[in-house]
């Protein structure tokens, strides 16, 4: 066991192959979910609603807001878009405290996360 924590194989043995490939099997077959490396708040499903409250790692409030406007506007076209969605969905002016895209693995912005100050 010392040996293989070490890793004290030859390059071209049997058991360095071996370790290799249950290395690579690790890296390519663990599915993504396994990792859960997204902050609840920056994860869009499509079966979410337009605006949808989460909280973040240290409390705070974040709306995440879906984007629905062409995909060649401007940021600031999609910026302005998440904002008024909000204002909508809260049925109040908001001052927007920190704003983060949010993009689907294809990279493309699907949604934007919103701190608003209170």
């Amino acid at each position: 066991m010392k040996k293989y924590l070490l890793w004290s194989f030859e390059r071209g043995s049997v058991q360095y192959d071996v370790i290799c490939g249950i290395i690579l099997a690790f890296i390519f077959l663990t599915p993504k979910s396994v990792f859960k490396d997204r902050p609840d708040f920056m994860k869009v499903d499509p079966a979410d609603p337009a605006v949808r409250e989460s909280l973040d790692d240290h409390g705070n409030a974040v709306f995440t807001v879906k984007v629905e406007t062409p995909a060649f506007s401007g940021d600031a076209v999609h910026r302005d878009a998440a904002k008024k969605s909000l204002e909508q969905a809260l049925g109040m002016p908001v001052k927007i405290k920190k704003m983060e895209p949010v993009y689907d693995t294809t990279g493309a912005l699907i949604a934007y996360s919103i701190w608003i100050e209170r």
